[in-house]
């Protein structure tokens, strides 16, 4: 009997397998080869992480012998409109950030998503998403040193040259 815990095993054994497999590709450059953390490590520890823990989920018994129930009956009854809109919304802000940049693409990710999760109060809302993107970017720009581009939409606009 497959239950839903075993094919979401297995769901996530070969996510993090085609996971792993991505980190091989990720470019590094001559002194980053060297170096014992660079961009791979932490994707590449994450790809083994998720197969040691599908597998051991696949072939470890249940806590129910019988099987708590199938994968069929965990999927009835969901309203699966609001997943399907977050998963458009996330595509859509991966197309949308090298235009806008990172700061108003995250402030509309945000704003979008807690609206389509049934937020309703917009202060609350537009508050809660400036101070998540102005913290996450102020923590990888200033503290992480990462570079944040700002979107070709100021290059456009002439605002940035």
């Amino acid at each position: 009997m497959l239950t839903k815990e075993k094919l979401g095993a297995f769901a996530m054994l070969l996510f993090s397998i085609a996971y792993g497999y991505g980190t091989t590709q990720i470019p590094l450059s001559y002194f980053a080869r060297q170096e014992s953390f660079n961009s791979k490590t932490m994707p590449f520890a994450l790809s083994i992480t998720g197969i040691i823990i599908s597998v051991l989920i696949i072939i470890l018994p249940s806590v129910d012998p019988e099987g708590k129930g199938h994968f069929k009956t965990a999927f009835k009854g969901k309203v699966w409109s609001t997943t399907i809109f977050l998963l458009i919304l996330m595509v859509l802000y991966g197309f949308v950030m090298p235009f806008l940049g990172f700061l108003i693409s995250s402030f509309l990710f945000l704003v979008t998503g807690f609206y389509i999760l049934g937020e309703r109060r917009f202060f609350l809302m537009i508050a809660a998403a400036v101070l998540l993107v102005f913290i996450l970017w102020f923590f990888l720009s200033a503290i992480l040193g990462m570079y944040m581009a700002p979107g070709e939409l100021f290059y456009m606009l002439g605002v940035i040259k």
